[in-house]
């Protein structure tokens, strides 16, 4: 399996400015595993799990000497740790709030030696600790994006021809049909590697129960006994809730909106829950005219998401784009794709706009910020569909001059709408 984020890492080993990595994402989403990868490019490779390896933790438990530290590590792996030849990687530092502590020492003491840290749910240790601003680099790692999927299955000269932007029928329609296998694998790299091994649904979807079980186990690490009821239920709504205005109500009617919103909090601090916020997107940057209170939800993975909803293989195999929610499970795509392709160093953001009325009610799935020009985004679930609320917002907002049409459809340019395919949105995102 390949991850573009390798390449982020041989950009980060070169660059002279480097600083310790700590890679930031989901449990199971494969950072491990990209760390022991790009380790197989170094004359030698540490690593230190502070699960599985209690007594190192002692290392950390007195004064911070980084050399000594050094020294430490060499002789607990009877690895020589040698500048730009070794690469040092702490996994699980979660598990080790020294050695979170100390990757800022590496920065002042050590700049020359390579380290990358990564752990699970570690952005609750980040929340009680903090980090030291301008001391540690991030890198935030999501599911395998379509791209990915393309190229692990061999087709990386088909996701390149897209950046051509050019309708060709016959790959088009093999496209599709990877697009619809793909959102119902997800992006998971367990489930990823089962299709490529068995090409068989049970045994993906075996996987995905699994990951699904281990994301509830997690529930007792970071909820309190009385709130993992409630970080239950919220997990389990999201997928009926994609797309639509999120409302507290519409998890339990009957649980204060106060808890819920304190069980989604923590599904969003474990990378779970993606939030989407309404934005008067006037000017940029959007978060600036963000609004706390309206926003929709989207799933970290459309395969866990679909396997939620109790999705029937062999009905989406014949109509993958038309079944219940299907606006959602299409817009749930997007969204997922727009976080993959957004820079790694900075935690994602999405937004949509919205206008309540009476008598014009409109909304825009997304507003996506490209080289200083705001754009909406329509995602539509078949190449048709009615583009009113796109046509709203470009009247009401002079500094937009186009808008972005996502579908089962073609390429296509009109005056002031840009269309481009489902399977193509890294061609968009990423291309001039």
């Amino acid at each position: 399996m390949k991850r573009d984020r390798l390449q982020d890492l041989e950009v980060w080993r070169f660059d002279p400015y480097r600083k310790p990595l700590l890679i930031r994402g989901c449990r199971q989403v494969g950072k491990s595993w990209l760390v022991r990868e790009f380790g197989k490019q170094f004359e030698s490779f540490i690593e230190v799990n502070f699960e599985k390896n209690k007594s190192v933790h002692s290392y950390f438990e007195t004064d911070l000497d980084i050399n000594a530290l050094l020294e430490k590590l060499t002789l607990y792996s009877h690895i020589k740790i040698e500048p730009g030849k070794t690469l040092l990687f702490f996994d699980e530092i979660q598990a080790c709030e020294g050695a979170l502590q100390a990757l800022r020492y590496f920065k002042e003491d050590r700049p020359d030696i390579h380290i990358i840290a990564a752990g699970s749910l570690l952005d609750f240790t980040l929340s009680k600790l903090g980090i030291a601003v301008g001391r540690v680099q991030f890198m935030h790692l999501y599911p395998l994006s379509f791209s990915e999927y393309l190229t692990v299955l061999g087709l990386n000269d088909w996701r390149e021809f897209l950046f051509k932007q050019e309708n060709d029928p016959t790959i088009a329609t093999q496209l599709i049909e990877h697009l619809k296998n793909y959102m119902w694998l997800g992006g998971m790299p367990a489930v990823i590697s089962a299709w490529l091994n068995e090409k068989t649904p049970l045994v993906c979807q075996a996987r995905q129960d699994e990951i699904i079980e281990s994301y509830q186990i997690d529930f007792y690490k970071y909820a309190k006994q009385h709130e993992i009821t409630h970080v239950s239920s919220v997990f389990n709504a999201i997928p009926q809730l994609i797309g639509k205005k999120f409302v507290y109500a519409n998890v339990d009617e009957h649980t204060r909106g106060e808890i819920i919103k304190k069980a989604l909090n923590l599904l969003e601090m474990a990378g779970i829950a993606i939030p989407c916020y309404h934005t008067a997107a006037q000017q940029p940057p959007l978060s600036a005219m963000q609004n706390n209170k309206k926003f929709k939800i989207y799933y970290f993975d459309i395969g866990i998401a679909q396997r939620l909803l109790g999705l029937d293989i062999k009905q989406w195999s014949l109509n993958p784009l038309r079944l219940a929610n299907q606006g959602g499970i299409a817009e749930q795509f997007v969204a997922q794709e727009l976080v993959a392709y957004s820079d790694f160093r900075k935690q994602s953001a999405l937004f949509y706009w919205s206008r309540e009325a009476k008598s014009s009610h409109a909304e825009v799935d997304f507003i996506v910020l490209k080289k200083g020009e705001l754009i909406p985004v329509e995602v539509k679930s078949s190449q048709k569909g009615s583009m009113k609320s796109m046509h709203l917002f470009l009247e009401s907002h002079p500094n937009s001059m186009f808008g972005l049409k996502i579908s089962t459809g073609s390429f296509a340019h009109q005056e002031k709408l840009i269309e481009i395919p489902l399977y193509a949105i890294e061609s968009w995102a990423n291309g001039k």
